[in-house]
């Protein structure tokens, strides 16, 4: 017993920075486990998502459909994320066409704008033929609350010769 003592007295500054070493790798242990393995079950598990109002979708498609330039629309909801997805005649011009889904906004309230984010297509009917142009479009909850277009160009007929 004295033996031990004595080891303890002559050794109590190692032992108070291996008391401290244990109590350290304990906090990065639980720390590395909670970063690293989320009790969360999909990607928006921090974010709360209500249903969004089942009337929306039909408004933005009755919205969107007033425009005589666009010739079909679609709206899907999954998870947090609401995908706009418009069809413009061929003749119209890109920046019509981002006008007219900007129209949409409105339609949201504040409280949904701040938990869904909205991802939007707008294409002409002529793409699938290598004509016309496609453009995404996208407006989160951390953003400044725009759209914010892809950076699409559309090439003239003599760029293309």
């Amino acid at each position: 017993m004295s033996k031990i003592k004595k080891m303890l007295i002559e050794n109590k500054v190692l032992i108070f920075l291996g008391i401290i070493l244990v109590i350290c790798l304990v906090v990065i242990g639980v720390i590395a486990i909670k970063s690293f393995y989320s009790s969360c079950d999909n990607a928006y598990c921090n974010r709360k998502v209500d249903d969004l109002r089942s009337e929306l979708p039909n408004l933005i498609k009755e919205k969107l459909s007033e425009n005589k330039n666009i010739t079909g629309t679609s709206v899907n909801v999954q998870n947090a994320i609401v995908y706009i997805s418009a069809t413009f005649n061929n003749d119209v011009k890109m920046d019509d066409a981002k006008k007219a889904m900007d129209t949409i906004i409105p339609l949201f309230s504040e409280e949904e704008l701040l938990i869904y984010d909205l991802d939007l297509t707008i294409k002409t009917e002529n793409y699938t033929k290598g004509e016309g142009f496609i453009i995404k479009g996208a407006r989160n909850t951390n953003g400044n609350g725009s759209i914010i277009w892809s950076n699409y160009t559309e090439e003239s007929s003599s760029e293309k010769e």
